[in-house]
């Protein structure tokens, strides 16, 4: 048994986990401005359910992909049911911030009530998910400072999206131009992007794994998901669902011509 921990990056993986999280923040952010449009008809909470399955999922993608950027000269697994459940987690949390958020006018107090759900359900996500990670032969120690990083870094990046969320939900978003709507979100996108990402890294961070010295060889059988399998069916789902959000905005976005075309024709009749 080597008595050397070697921990490397997969650069590829690191750069796929930051595109996955800036693709759903945009598309999440195209979500929000349905949502707040929607409101003056009553039909907003498809919109608002829409965004927290796909904000949630696509933090969550972000994150074992992010996982699986770490690479060692250890045996590794992901576990099912801790897995599944980090998922839920991140999507469950998720949802009731943002029914926080659009349930009244933006304020502080709400920002902050409802920022701080989505942190924590960002936090319980990353760390049942690290706890899903199974490296038999390794002791785990809890770095607190990168730890109580991630924290804060969860709160305040779920304050800050919420807070765009909020604005491209309101009716200063309806006076604006698509382009410079568009623009806006591109770049609150690739800043969210960060956000998630140096959240998850900051989180790894916290957790430092060593060689055990008095573990048994012969319990360090493997057992557990498939990585490289995980990394496929991840990937393939972030981008469907990532697909069929944008299919469902161009169809949305290409009714709401279709209604503009015809109540402009029939001011013009």
């Amino acid at each position: 048994m080597e008595h050397t921990l070697v921990q490397t990056w997969n650069l590829g993986y690191v750069g796929l986990s930051y595109v996955i999280a800036a693709l759903t923040s945009f598309v999440s952010l195209e979500l929000a401005g349905r949502a707040g449009r929607a409101r003056a008809i009553g039909s907003s909470h498809f919109w608002v359910i829409a965004q927290a399955l796909l904000l949630g999922y696509g933090i969550w993608a972000m994150h074992f992909v992010g996982m699986l950027a770490l690479h060692s000269n250890m045996p590794s697994a992901f576990q099912l049911l801790p897995t599944v459940l980090s998922g839920l987690a991140a999507v469950a949390l998720v949802y009731p911030a943002l029914r926080i958020l659009h349930a009244g006018a933006l304020s502080l107090g709400r920002l902050a009530l409802a920022g701080t759900i989505a942190g924590t359900g960002i936090v319980v996500m990353h760390y049942l998910g690290m706890a899903a990670y199974r490296m038999p032969g390794t002791t785990v120690e809890i770095v607190w400072a990168p730890l109580i990083a991630s924290v804060a870094i969860a709160i305040g990046a779920s304050m800050v999206a919420l807070f765009l969320f909020g604005m491209l939900a309101s009716d200063w978003a309806r006076q604006q131009s698509a382009a410079l709507l568009y623009g806006a979100k591109t770049v609150a996108a690739l800043v969210m992007g960060v956000a998630i990402t140096g959240m998850h890294y900051t989180g790894m961070a916290a957790l430092h794994y060593a060689i055990d010295p008095a573990a048994d060889p012969d319990r360090m059988a493997m057992t557990g998901t498939d990585s490289g399998m995980l990394a496929l069916v991840i990937g393939v789902v972030s981008f469907l669902l990532i697909g069929l959000a944008v299919t469902s905005i161009a169809m949305d976005t290409s009714e709401d011509l279709d209604i503009d075309s015809y109540q402009d024709a029939a001011a013009t009749d």
